[in-house]
């Protein structure tokens, strides 16, 4: 099936262009049917503590995934970089063979098709579908260096593989390689991020049925703050997606897809022989209230639960579905560490001690904003006679709070996750 002809309102408007892609992703998975998630605790940015206790995905469908080309092909990929930056990425022929190959499958997809009619129609792309191919390999797949040694990432490996620079996870904005590095026990979900909603709404609450969500997580020992992420969207929507703002957008650019609007980033390295992605991400703004309906319960095949005394599914490689059996992460450390054999690999500190609980499993607590007293707030005292009208209001207003008010902003300013955060967000905006 051949994608629509973009109209002319839609090669006007990027916003129009991205609903249409949504439209035609027709491999994407169903809420409660193909997938079910377990959102639990919503959290602010700057909350250190992990408030969920289970696993942000309950189970998914693996039949969903062998029935659908893109998907298979897209998780051939997934094992091909190396996880820390500064390490150079070699790339074997058969790793050449498995970029074409998936390059074939979405772009004999409606959402691609549709995106490279709209770039050729603007004169961005070339019109020729091989030669489009080529120019997708050259901004996914071709590598630049993110550090001092030379060809170290490349657009794809940091948008939907993820990555680790200096101490901190970067990129990593896809369910597929969440769910598989979850399943794995080597993410360990921390809690989504609160949405806001629409013209002073207030805060819209996410359900199960979210089809973009921000969430903070951790690979690893490695914590990735913010990041907002997709949930159940096919391979080729992403790419198509990323590809078209990248090329026929702007650097940030604000549009509306299925109910939420949607600020998608794009980063350029620049190369005489076509520009590099650097970065592609979705930043959820706000949520339209009454947006989504949840989809008919049908309970998936196979559901697989966190070590509680049920029985777990076992984990897999992201060679192929269903391939052997992949390396466990436990934080719960053994008297002997296991060596991982995995390309991208990481050890845990070796400093636990035995028998510590891994996050997920320790009792979650309740969190308050720095600075907030519910209990054992002293009241003003009344002023003396002899003090004046300005006195007076001075002790009965402002001059108990100042205390309280200093001692939150130290307590921010102390909080290191929280600086970093102001500071990411500085040198994001100087990027």
């Amino acid at each position: 099936m051949s994608a629509a002809i973009p109209t002319p309102e839609e090669l006007s408007d990027l916003s129009l262009a991205c609903q249409k892609i949504w439209d035609l992703d027709q491999n994407r998975l169903e809420p409660n049917r193909d997938y079910q998630i377990n959102l639990q605790v919503g959290k602010k940015s700057y909350q250190e503590q992990d408030v969920a206790s289970a696993p942000l995905f309950t189970s998914v469908d693996p039949n969903a995934f062998r029935s659908r080309p893109t998907y298979a092909a897209f998780c051939s990929l997934l094992d091909n970089y190396e996880r820390t930056t500064g390490v150079a990425e070699k790339v074997t022929q058969q790793e050449q063979a498995e970029e074409m190959a998936f390059l074939d499958a979405v772009t004999a997809t409606p959402p691609m098709q549709y995106v490279h009619q709209y770039l050729a129609r603007k004169n961005l792309v070339a019109g020729q579908m091989e030669e489009f191919k080529r120019q997708l390999h050259q901004m996914w797949f071709s590598f630049y260096s993110r550090s001092n040694v030379r060809d170290d990432t490349c657009g794809f490996e940091h948008v939907f593989v993820g990555e680790v620079d200096e101490g901190k996870v970067v990129g990593f904005h896809n369910w597929i390689q969440f769910y598989l590095e979850e399943r794995a026990q080597r993410v360990n979900y921390l809690g989504y991020l609160l949405p806001r909603g629409r013209q002073g709404e207030g805060q819209v609450q996410a359900d199960a049925s979210e089809r973009l969500i921000s969430l903070q997580f951790a690979w690893g020992p490695e914590k990735k703050e913010v990041s907002s992420i997709f949930i159940g969207t096919s391979p080729e929507f992403e790419l198509a997606l990323y590809t078209l703002c990248f090329v026929a957008g702007a650097e940030e650019n604000i549009v509306t897809i299925a109910g939420y609007e949607v600020k998608i980033r794009t980063y350029h390295i620049h190369s005489k022989y076509g520009d590099k992605v650097g970065s592609s991400f979705p930043e959820l703004l706000s949520k339209q209230p009454g947006y989504h309906r949840p989809q008919p319960s049908a309970p998936p095949a196979q559901q697989w639960q966190q070590q509680n005394g049920a029985q777990q599914q076992p984990a897999t490689q992201h060679v192929g579905w269903g391939a052997q059996p992949a390396p466990q992460y436990h934080q719960q450390q053994q008297q002997q560490p296991i060596q991982q054999v995995y390309q991208h690999a990481y050890h845990p500190n070796q400093g636990q001690q035995q028998g510590q609980q891994a996050a997920w499993q320790q009792p979650q607590a309740t969190w308050q904003p720095a600075g907030y007293q519910p209990q054992g707030y002293s009241q003003p005292q009344p002023p003396s006679q002899q003090a004046s009208s300005g006195q007076q209001n001075a002790a009965q207003g402002c001059a108990p709070m100042l205390p309280m008010i200093i001692n939150g902003i130290k307590k921010l300013l102390s909080n290191r996750q929280f600086v970093n955060f102001i500071k990411r967000k500085f040198q994001e905006m100087k990027a």
